[in-house]
This record gives structure tokens, sequence and C-alpha cells, in this order.
């Protein structure tokens, strides 16, 4: 199946509108016109030029001879410079319906080649699709599709290329092994699958403390009403300790974002600038600033934990990046993907591209992590431990912290994911981050 794209990227289109001098051009329309005919020679063209006018680094585009590309997926792999592992071609459709419609067609789950690359066990599942029908969860491993070993399948370009030839429709048989060793086959059919942004919630009791424990997958439109319903359930409950899981969270929203990042902080940051949006010096009119919402339903934390890895990207990074000036955000896991930019995206042909067209950056103009994020506490993922179990390293290095005030001393790490490995080009770092839900 084609890969099913993760809410890698901030996107903006309901948040911006045109500059007030309607002699202007905002960014996010610029001034390419969209090609005339959908043929590959056209579409080239259409790249190259949006490359030279909105994208973030328009000035250090190399100059190229586009008849040597075959396609324009070929040439902009060409035309990205450095720091950009990120600007993408991808579906009109598809990118619509996950951002907008919170649907993508697939069998409902996320999950990573295990260390020894001879499973594919499962991070999460969401409830209204055909494995979360079949009652698939965390820690399960699947071992087998339609009669091939996971083994082969890794070895053969892996899970996604395996399921593309499928569409709609058709049934697939997985055979799962529990973490108790029981192996059973799930015929799956592959279906529209809701997404539930919010992937787990709880209140985990410790020392005496009730601790509120969220895992989000992605920030798309759903996820603002989402999340807010885990602050009234958690206001209900009276926490004391906020854990926020953003661990295989690439990103979404930036108005998402902002809900959940104002909904944590409340009064302690709603008079203060939730980001600032720059862009080329072809378009500093279209910069802005946005403030973090005023909310009256907030939990108001003055201290949250974030549990993050190498999928914790863009709209996430911004969350801590927002709230780290205001209030106490303490890290656990590993340092984050490095993607402090974003995009509009600009549509041809029945195709969206989404080239780096801003850089986002707190109140007070900080945002330069291209690196990533830095943990405070390190921990790895455990995927034979659910969410919000005590017993899962990062979740558990986060209530020590909570109860000691400093961070344990650091392992080696068991059971670390194969699929965090840091990717080697722009190409396989999208699609690395692309396609972690069939």
């Amino acid at each position: 199946m084609k890969s099913i794209i993760s809410t890698l990227f901030i996107l903006l289109f309901t948040l911006i509108t045109g500059c007030d001098d309607n002699t202007d051009v905002h960014v996010s329309k610029g001034r390419v016109l969209k090609p005339a005919a959908c043929n590959v020679e056209s579409e080239k063209q259409f790249i190259f030029d949006v490359m030279k006018d909105t994208y973030l680094w328009y000035d250090q585009v190399p100059a190229v001879d586009l008849s040597q590309y075959d396609s324009a997926n070929s040439l902009l792999d060409a035309l990205r410079v450095h720091p950009d592992r990120f600007s993408y071609i991808t579906q009109q459709a598809a990118h619509n319906a996950f951002f907008d419609e919170g649907t993508y067609e697939g069998f409902g789950f996320s999950s990573a080649v295990t260390a020894t690359n001879d499973a594919y066990q499962i991070r999460y599942v969401f409830l209204d699709s055909a494995a979360g029908s079949a009652g698939l969860k965390r820690t399960d491993k699947i071992t087998a599709i339609n009669g091939t070993s996971a083994t082969d399948i890794i070895a053969s370009g892996g899970i996604n290329q395996f399921l593309s030839g499928y569409i709609a429709g058709d049934n697939v048989t997985f055979t799962v092994q529990t973490i108790d060793n029981l192996v059973s086959d799930h015929v799956l059919t592959k279906s529209l699958v809701n997404i539930n942004t919010v992937i787990h919630q709880s209140v985990v009791n410790a020392s005496g403390l009730n601790i509120g424990y969220v895992a989000l997958s992605d920030f798309i439109d759903n996820t603002s009403q989402e999340f807010s319903n885990v602050v009234t359930s958690f206001k209900q409950s009276g926490i004391n300790e906020l854990v926020l899981d953003m661990r295989y969270n690439t990103g979404g929203r930036l108005d998402a974002a902002n809900s959940v990042a104002s909904l944590i902080g409340g009064q302690i940051v709603d008079i203060y600038n939730f980001s600032q949006i720059v862009h080329n010096d072809k378009y500093a009119s279209s910069n802005i600033t946005i403030a973090f919402k005023s909310l009256t339903d907030a939990l108001n934390m003055q201290r949250i934990y974030v549990l993050t890895s190498p999928s914790t990207c863009s709209a996430s990074e911004l969350v801590i990046n927002s709230l780290e000036p205001f209030i106490e955000v303490i890290k656990i896991g590993s340092p984050t993907c490095g993607k402090p930019i974003g995009m509009y995206g600009k549509s041809f042909c029945e195709k969206l591209f989404l080239p780096i067209e801003l850089q986002v950056l707190n109140h007070y103009g900080q945002g330069d992590y291209f690196n990533g994020i830095a943990e405070d506490c390190y921990q790895t993922d455990n995927l034979d431990y659910a969410f919000a179990d005590l017993n899962e390293p990062m979740f558990a290095e986060a209530v020590f912290h909570i109860n000691n005030g400093i961070c344990q001393p650091v392992v080696a790490p068991q059971n670390l994911i194969s699929n965090y490995k840091t990717p080697t080009s722009s190409q396989k770092l999208i699609e690395n981050y692309m396609s972690n839900k069939f």
C-alpha cells in the first residue's frame, strides 16, 4: 500500500490570510502559476520555479539542467539544500483525507521492526479500524503476512512495500504473536481508518500522586477536541503531574498544536505568543505571530513531562519549544527529529508539493533546533510494555524523576526499536516517518 502520510509537517492553510496590501502576494500562494499541462516536463518546471520563489532557502537552490531528471521527485532530490530533509510531493486527495478528515485507507496500526529483525511489533492501534476491531494491541508482534514471514518481508523491502499491492476491500491474513507467546491468525480487511489521535489516556497513581498520561499520535483537525476531552477528564481526576507522550508524533497542524499547548499552560502562557512564523526575504511581509489561546478549561500546569524520540517532529517539537520559556518541560527519551520548519503546500495536477517555506520560532525567537531537541533524561522505547505501564522504561523514567528530581543512571538500551536509526538520506528520512501507519 502507499505510504500513509504521517503528520510530519506544520500546515497553516486555515490560519494565515492575505496581506492587507493587495499588491503583495502571500507566501502561501506564491507567484508561480500551476503548470498548464500535466506532463513530466511541465511538472519539473513547476517544482523548480516554486523552489526559486517561496522556498525558505530559495537563494541556495542549485542551477540544474531539468532535462537530466526523469521525474519531479528526482529533480526535487537534487534541489533540496541543507538542512532540508523534508520537502516532498504527495497525492492531494490522500493528504486532505488524513489532515482534514482524519482518515486513510489501511488496516489501522503503527508498527516497528524488532531489534532482532524477525517481526513487526505494534506500537499502537486506531480503535475504528480493522486492527482495532480484531483486538490487536501494543506489544503484539506480526510474524507473518499472508504466509510470508516477517523476516522475509523485512529483507525484501519492508511491510510498506509488501502491502502496497492491496486495495480497499482486500482481505489480508496477519499472523500475530502476543506478549504471552500465543499465536493466532487475523484476517483484516483493508478499509477506511478513522484516526483517534489520543491513542492512550489514563490516570496512574504512583507514590500517592495522580499522574495524567496522554499519548498523541498526530496533530490533525480532530486533535483539539480530543485533547480538550482528555483535559476535562484529568481535571475531574485531580491530576498532580502530566506526562505527554509524543514519541510517535511526527507533527501536523499548527492550530492543533497550539490548542494542546494552550490547554496545558493555560493562564500561565496565554498572554504570550505561541509562535512566530518567518519566511524568506521575498515574503517578509507574510511574517506573523500567533498567540497562545485563552482557554478557560485549561490545566495551568507549571511542569510537564514529555516523552520523545527521533519520531517526535515538527508540531510536536513546537509544543515543547513554545512552552519551555514559561513552564518546566522535562523531556524523557532521546533527541527529537529537528524540524523547526514547515510548509503551506502548492497544488498541481492532483498532487501537492510541500516545500519548506517557513521557520517556526517561539515567543522569544528561539527555534534553531535542526539537530533536534535534546532529552533531559535518556531512555529508550520498549514495545513489550503497554502505555502507562510503570515498567515501561520511558514512563518509568518520568515517574522516577517525579519522585526524586533527578534522572536514573543511563544503562545500555534494551530492545531498542530498529526503525529509530537515523536515516542516511533525505528520502530515507521522509519514508521513515511517513510509512509507520498501515
